[in-house]
């Protein structure tokens, strides 16, 4: 459960990032690749989290029945969510760094390359910006309800263990 925490933290640093990188095109050009390795770490984390999540249904299943299982559905469904709005963020992302980098690339020369620039289509970096803002807070938003059901159980647990202990 220790591994739960990289998306938690990585993921939203990224989406830190990513408004910096949406501030200044400076600040894009600096901090890019940055950005998308701390993202990567994240996606990687909430793929490790979301399959560790289904490990665990699958013992409270075998131990406790599938009545106990009702309890941690919610959490492990918020979980999968994650994931997979954590991986279209990554794509989304990743799309946002290399489409202008490859097309940059291919420019032979620095004059070369100023002419492509100010003649690609304004649209593709914009189309961009939009895509990872959208998927950055629809990521952001499972992360928050997926850690708070994930926290919710654990105090739960906790709550009532300490009780039954004390009491």
């Amino acid at each position: 459960p220790l591994l739960v925490h990289l998306p938690v933290v990585m993921l939203p640093l990224a989406a830190l990032g990513v408004v910096v990188m949406l501030a200044r095109r400076t600040w894009y050009d600096q901090y890019r690749w940055a950005v998308l390795v701390v993202a990567a770490f994240g996606t990687l984390g909430a793929i490790l989290a979301a399959s560790s999540g289904e490990g665990l249904e699958q013992q409270i299943r075998a131990k406790e029945g599938a009545a106990a299982v009702q309890a941690i559905h919610d959490h492990t469904q918020a979980g999968d969510l994650a994931r997979n709005l954590a991986i279209a963020f990554f794509i989304a992302l990743a799309a946002y760094v290399l489409v202008p980098w490859l097309l940059d690339r291919r420019a032979p020369t620095a004059e070369e390359n100023q002419r492509r620039t100010s003649s690609r289509p304004a649209w593709i970096r914009t189309a961009l910006m939009v895509a990872v803002a959208l998927t950055a807070t629809a990521s952001m938003v499972s992360i928050v309800k997926a850690g708070r059901s994930g926290a919710s159980r654990a105090w739960e647990d906790y709550d009532t263990s300490s009780t039954s202990a004390g009491g």
